[in-house]
């Protein structure tokens, strides 16, 4: 007679419950009030209150930079008040002129309209100008170190972003640089009645994170100690691929302790807080009766199912089932708009105000776990900046927008945003601890600034197409992923479909 297993000894784990908050003061400028909302204002406002901001910080950066420059070269306050041959600095504006670069008005003014071409991965070429412009005027800036600092790796010039440029003006009346100042990382963010920033004490000792093989500050606790944060992005419920919703639904399993071994339960109760950031939704596709034009008086159906939402839904409700609370960023293909900031999706759509632990918040949004700061975007920001650069490294140009302080700088000029009359809420005035970016090819994380005030960055891949789960301690700020994987169906080669199912899934730890 088979007898059972024996019980583990000790008390049955608990889900972790940080204190919280989704630090109105910071999320504010993101949520645009229906009433106000108008779309009459120019752009040009946010340019103008994005240099008026920035300006002085570059400025007091360039002065600290350049103070030991023989000759101690001046600030002239005007573009237009460069004077040939005299070494000096200026502030201003970046504009790259580039031919590669979509162009509404020359499409608007062709006679004879052709199949547009497909769209560029990047619109970078050899052909490309760089200018610098304040209110007075603009200049265009040459030499080595532009080239330089536009081709090496991890460096990299964008419209809209605000630095400082140390040369002098040649006969051609171009600017010939000598070298470059930005406006360098922000401090980071300190909570009220927080003293380090943190809400931890400075701990000693080194770890590595197995995720990414880098050293971290890493306090000795043990795998029962620690508290997670799990970061998914691109769940794409609703995909026509059967497997996109069967990892979907091994990751619910495993957040609520219902699926592998001992320890993987173990860890999975000891996550305190999900955050999907981006692209829970998949797009729609309109079925085939859909495109067939209607009979007059026909009775009007729905064009997109709505199975997707109410897929969601279903996952939003297991996982709240178990104690685990959410928090729900829209991405690109969420409904929520195209512009930036995008706002939260509709509460209703998953059950309204009786579903308790579920916050919809806007892209970009701010939030707070366990007394780190969290701040994410659903990815728009990062994708738009990789096509103004040569390379490929994604992880470089998420340092260097909070280097620029700013994390979207190509807007409005190339991506969409609401045309804010007197603010530029993308604009970083304060770093967070933990910086993500939803939806990228691949993942990868890096630690950035002091080592007592460190920055985790994190780039979060498609869920659909790798699998992956982000875990970040918040302790420690170490990070890993977690993989799920869904076997090859048997019978699949043979055009069985689905039949022949041998395994459930297998989570595989990197």
């Amino acid at each position: 007679m088979a007898s059972p297993l024996p019980a583990e000894p000790g008390p049955a784990p608990r889900r972790p419950n940080p204190p919280y908050s989704s630090l109105p003061e910071l999320s504010k400028p993101f949520v645009i009030d229906p009433a106000n909302r108008s779309y009459r204002h120019q752009y040009s406002n946010v340019y103008f209150v994005r240099l008026v901001e920035l300006r002085p910080i570059v400025e007091k950066r360039a002065e600290e930079r350049w103070k030991a420059v023989r000759g101690k070269p001046p600030l002239l306050p005007r573009i237009l008040n460069l004077q040939r041959s005299q070494l000096c600095y200026i502030v201003g504006t970046v504009y790259l002129d580039m031919p590669l670069k979509p162009n509404v008005l020359e499409d608007m003014a062709r006679d004879h309209w052709i199949v547009p071409p497909a769209p560029r991965p990047k619109f970078f070429s050899a052909q490309d100008a760089v200018h610098l412009e304040d209110e007075s005027g603009r200049v265009r800036l040459v030499g080595d170190v532009i080239k330089r600092e536009r081709d090496r790796e991890g460096g990299g010039l964008v419209t809209g972003l605000i630095m400082a440029a140390l040369g002098m003006e040649t006969s051609s009346g171009d600017f010939e640089v000598v070298d470059l100042c930005f406006a360098g990382l922000p401090e980071l963010y300190k909570a009220p009645g927080n003293v380090n920033g943190t809400g931890h004490e400075k701990v000693k000792g080194k770890g590595k994170g197995k995720a990414e093989g880098m050293d971290v500050d890493e306090a000795p606790l043990s795998g029962q100690d620690k508290t997670w944060v799990a970061l998914v992005s691109g769940l794409s419920v609703g995909a026509q691929e059967a497997p996109a919703d069967l990892k979907t639904q091994l990751l619910v399993e495993w957040l609520t302790g219902e699926s592998g071994g001992p320890s993987d339960q173990l860890e999975g109760v000891r996550v305190a807080r999900l955050i999907l950031a981006g692209n829970s939704l998949t797009m729609p596709v309109r079925g085939t009766d859909d495109k067939q034009p209607k009979r007059f008086n026909a009775s009007n159906k729905t064009l997109y199912p709505s199975h997707p939402t109410k897929t969601l839904s279903l996952v939003l409700s297991d996982i709240l089932s178990s104690a685990l609370p959410i928090n729900l960023i829209p991405g690109p293909s969420d409904p929520a708009g195209a512009t930036l900031p995008q706002q939260p999706l509709p509460s209703v759509m998953f059950g309204g105000p009786k579903v308790k632990g579920l916050e919809c918040m806007t892209n970009p949004a701010w939030l707070e776990v366990g007394e780190r700061s969290f701040f994410g975007t659903g990815g728009q920001t990062i994708d738009d900046v990789y096509k103004y650069l040569p390379s490929n490294a994604r992880l470089s140009m998420a340092r260097r927008t909070l280097e620029w302080r700013h994390i979207a700088p190509t807007a409005p000029d190339t991506l969409w945003i609401y045309p804010f009359p007197d603010a530029d809420p993308f604009i970083l005035r304060q770093r967070p601890d933990v910086y993500f970016i939803g939806n990228q090819p691949e993942f990868e994380t890096a630690l950035v600034g002091d080592a007592d005030a460190p920055t985790r960055i994190i780039l979060l891949p498609s869920f659909t197409k790798t699998g992956q789960v982000a875990l970040l301690c918040l302790e420690t700020l170490e990070c890993k992923t977690v993989e799920f994987e869904v076997p090859t169906w048997v019978g699949e080669a043979n055009g069985h479909g689905l039949g022949g199912v041998k395994e459930e899934g297998d989570v595989k730890m990197e």
